[in-house]
């Protein structure tokens, strides 16, 4: 089934571009962000705005959920975030920017007030690996309490405890990762990289309720799952909680339309995953 046939409207709902100091001088950053050294060695590139704009253009995207990245140091956070939310103010419709705070840091909490003051649409992609926080902490939940009130989503990091090493797979694990939602209260949150394969457990009861609370993005797939892991999770949770994500410019988008027509989805469920699932998360 071809997946030009459905939704009308396309999210991608996993992007990742960098501020212009960041992308033409990373090895400054890298010098002082480990996370950032290992998952930019070699060739992998970094986005600006004209990237992004290309991206969208080329593959027909109408809206996008666009992050920075999870840096250690709180004050490039804060730049980001200022960056980010110039971004959206130029593409107001099409772009929704993510925040991102420093957890271990004092300042998170105003920090996070202050990207619901310049209009940010959600935090993240926060990652306990890249930035030292715990998943189970104290002071996260205080944050996530917090998010709920600012009516701010979080998109979280979440790495499969088994399977192959590579550059970004961390510890934030199902197992972890369920602490956390155990205690996020009624905070939208957003389990990135299929949560670490979190969905393919809901044949477990209590897995099974706790994942109709959370949304799981595609980023990464190709490089993790055969296409039939799409239509397992489409069982077991159901499409709705199942969003687009490239992770560009890690992959674009063309791999996941191919993994989609071959996962055996039915129209309703490849427009959900393509487009309509996005709008729960993010109240357009």
């Amino acid at each position: 089934m071809s997946t030009s046939l459905v939704h009308p409207e396309v999210v991608d709902a996993h992007i990742h571009v960098m501020p212009d100091r960041v992308w033409r001088d990373p090895a400054a950053v890298a010098a002082a962000d480990p996370w950032f050294a290992a998952c930019h060695a070699g060739k992998q590139r970094l986005a600006g705005e004209d990237d992004l704009l290309r991206h969208l253009d080329e593959e027909r995207i109408d809206r996008a959920v666009v992050f920075t990245w999870p840096f250690a140091d709180p004050r490039l956070c804060a730049e980001a975030n200022d960056w980010v939310a110039a971004l959206q103010r130029r593409h107001l419709g099409r772009i929704a920017g993510c925040g991102i705070v420093q957890p271990a840091d004092p300042g998170a909490a105003e920090e996070l007030r202050r990207c619901a003051r310049l209009g940010l649409r959600g935090v993240g992609e926060l990652n306990a690996d890249a930035q030292g926080f715990a998943l189970d902490g104290d002071e996260l939940a205080r944050l996530a309490a917090l998010s709920t009130e600012l009516d701010l989503p979080w998109t979280l990091h979440c790495s499969e405890p088994v399977g192959h090493a590579y550059p970004g797979k961390g510890t934030a694990t199902p197992d972890r990762l369920v602490r956390f939602l155990d205690r996020a209260g009624g905070l939208r949150v957003v389990a990135a990289h299929l949560g670490g394969g979190l969905p393919l457990y809901a044949h477990m009861p209590e897995v099974r309720e706790l994942c109709t609370r959370v949304w799981f993005d595609t980023a990464a797939l190709p490089h993790l799952y055969r296409p039939s892991a799409l239509r397992a999770m489409a069982t077991l949770v159901g499409a709705e909680r199942l969003l687009l994500g490239t992770d560009f410019p890690l992959l674009g988008l063309a791999r996941y339309r191919r993994a989609l027509d071959e996962a055996g989805l039915d129209e309703t469920e490849l427009g959900l995953i393509l487009g309509g699932s996005a709008a729960a998360v993010w109240r357009w």
